[in-house]
């Protein structure tokens, strides 16, 4: 264990994985340096970059003033690319005789000022930890910089017995877990988003579909990857391998019809309404919509608080002439549903707007043209009130206004 007097004696070491990173090099160092008060040694494996990564780390590591041995780079080529192996390779670049805190974070990401401080002082009042989370934005309003979704964070530890496992969406685990467990997991300032993400939206993902076929295989009985897979093939259009996969997953998590806590302790992602919308989109776009309204159905049913399955289910009523059903459940929806920060809550799925043009799709289906107009009204008014532009790039919105007004066109005709 180790001993300090003061907070400040807290050594931290940041650790990170890159390739053609250049963009982000300069603010990420500069952030990690913070004028002297930031990580105590960095540690970069670069895994092929073709870009002026290389040379502008070096560069940019003089430019702020750091000592020479701050910061390590390394660079190695990998013949089949998986995340938990290159991340143990970066890791494994870490002495760790001289650090107290590792911290593993993307070059996309950037802490916030305190962030260095407050850590040091957890680290000298509970020198005990294994684990540390924080609070971690991932993603920002494009208009205001605001975090729109934002969760606990765990990629903090100490030097005994961490890893890296799975070949995507790779989590840490420990080596000897019926020694040091989870025993010595604290928690930063929750009223304070340590970590901000800034991801490069042109950097593909095209590797995630192979690697979490991977994972499948290496992990049978990870429920985790098969949700991960089931989405990945609705991602990339896969619709019925989304099914099954979906659906292996729906049975599993039910397996011997589980009480409330063992349904918990099975699904503490909260995966299983996620599981019964992607059913339903899967079924809805085969034709299926009985189905598909079944699985909806059931996202509420086994959580009543996540707004996802009302508004699909609400959709879906609505393209199916059952108006008052429809209006019915965007009631429900407004008295039970709970905003959540995290990856369970779709954004646009809170705005207004979504809910009049739902009530729009629903009078278009009645008939009910003039009371539809008004709706759409509704709805674009109130887009252009969010500071979020992305909701006013929505193809749903505007394809359903554009059905409205070429069939009125042709009634005039």
């Amino acid at each position: 264990m180790a001993k300090f007097e003061t907070y400040k004696d807290v050594k931290i070491a940041v650790y990170a994985i890159c390739k053609n990173e250049a963009k982000f090099i300069e603010g990420w160092l500069r952030n990690m340096w913070c004028d002297g008060k930031g990580a105590d040694g960095v540690y970069v494996l670069d895994t092929g970059s073709t870009d002026t990564t290389l040379q502008d780390f070096e560069s940019v590591s003089k430019a702020i003033g750091a000592p020479e041995d701050w910061l390590t780079v390394k660079q190695k080529a990998y013949e089949k690319w998986r995340f938990d192996t290159g991340r143990n390779d970066n890791l494994a670049m870490v002495p760790p005789e001289k650090y107290d805190v590792f911290y593993c974070i993307d070059l996309d990401e950037k802490v916030i000022p305190d962030f260095w401080d407050d850590l040091r002082k957890m680290v000298f009042e509970h020198p005990d930890f294994e684990r540390i989370y924080y609070q971690y934005a991932w993603s920002h309003d494009e208009e205001t910089g605001a975090p729109k979704w934002y969760f606990w964070y765990d990629k903090i530890h100490g030097s005994r017995g961490w890893r890296w496992g799975y070949p995507v969406h790779e989590w840490l685990k420990c080596d000897k877990p019926e020694k040091y467990g989870y025993k010595g997991t604290y928690r930063l300032d929750a009223n304070k988003i340590y970590l901000h993400h800034y991801p490069d939206p042109t950097k593909s993902r095209g590797s995630y579909l192979g690697l979490l076929k991977l994972r499948a295989e290496e992990y049978p009985d990870d429920l985790y990857g098969l949700y991960y897979l089931a989405r990945e093939y609705s991602f990339h259009n896969e619709y019925q391998n989304a099914l099954k996969a979906a659906l292996e997953l729906y049975v599993r998590l039910l397996k011997g019809d589980p009480t409330k806590e063992e349904l918990s302790a099975r699904d503490d992602m909260n995966m299983l309404p996620g599981t019964c919308c992607m059913l339903g989109d899967m079924f809805w776009k085969c034709g299926l919509k009985d189905d598909a309204e079944f699985y909806y159905s059931r996202a509420i049913r086994y959580n009543d608080t996540i707004r996802d399955g009302y508004i699909k289910l609400a959709q879906l009523l609505a393209y199916r002439g059952r108006s008052e059903e429809c209006y019915a459940v965007l009631r429900d929806m407004n008295n039970k549903t709970v905003k959540t920060t995290d990856w369970r809550s779709v954004d646009y799925y809170w705005r207004d707007w979504k809910k009049y043009q739902i009530i729009a799709d629903a009078k278009c289906w009645e008939g009910k043209y003039e009371e539809a107009q008004k709706y759409f009204d509704m709805a674009f008014a109130d887009i252009k009130t969010v500071s979020d532009k992305s909701d006013a790039k929505n193809k749903g919105l505007y394809m359903d206004y554009a059905w409205l007004v070429d069939h009125l066109a042709k009634q005039k005709k």
